[in-house]
């Protein structure tokens, strides 16, 4: 079993550029890093935080999944970027506020994507059926925190609630 955590966070913002991801094609995501990379996106983000860790999923950087319309359908925006102040001047970057949630976290340790993709797989085929939980109408996240050990390590991030709740914990409808 992949290492899982459930965390609760507050709401906070997200600058950063996006795409859209047109269905299951992985590859779509890694050319889009490759393209921020080479595009100097990754330098706004160095001026913007010294490419610290941020204060809520300690990664340095973040792969935000809009998902929250309708986890189902796996169409959707995809951004990548990092958590900013409020207050932040984040020029041309786009703004996303994360909202509240729970989060349930998965570890995913080895070169990514492939260690990424096999916890998502976990993360919806093994331990969301039979959690006690449903995915919440919040993004999906990738954060990628400093190592714990030196080796390729990313998180996978899924939004979750307890059946008829919504991610802030109110009750639902």
């Amino acid at each position: 079993m992949v290492p899982y955590r459930i965390v609760d966070r507050p709401a906070f913002t997200v600058a950063g550029r996006s795409t859209w991801i047109g269905g299951p094609d992985n590859e779509l995501f890694g050319r889009f890093w490759a393209q921020c990379q080479s595009d100097g996106t990754f330098d706004r983000f160095q001026a913007l935080t010294a490419m610290s860790p941020g204060p809520q999923t300690q990664g340095h950087v973040l792969g935000i999944s809009r998902v929250e319309a309708d986890p189902t359908h796996r169409e959707f925006t995809f951004l990548i970027g990092v958590e900013v102040p409020v207050d932040a001047d984040t020029g041309e970057l786009e703004r996303v506020t994360v909202p509240a949630c729970r989060w349930a976290v998965f570890e995913a340790r080895g070169p990514v994507p492939e260690a990424l993709v096999a916890a998502e797989i976990v993360a919806f085929m093994e331990w969301l059926p039979t959690s006690g939980y449903v995915h919440a109408r919040a993004p999906e996240m990738e954060v990628y925190p400093p190592s714990p050990d030196g080796q390729p390590y990313c998180e996978f991030w899924l939004p979750v609630a307890p059946p008829g709740e919504s991610p802030t914990g109110q009750e639902s409808g």
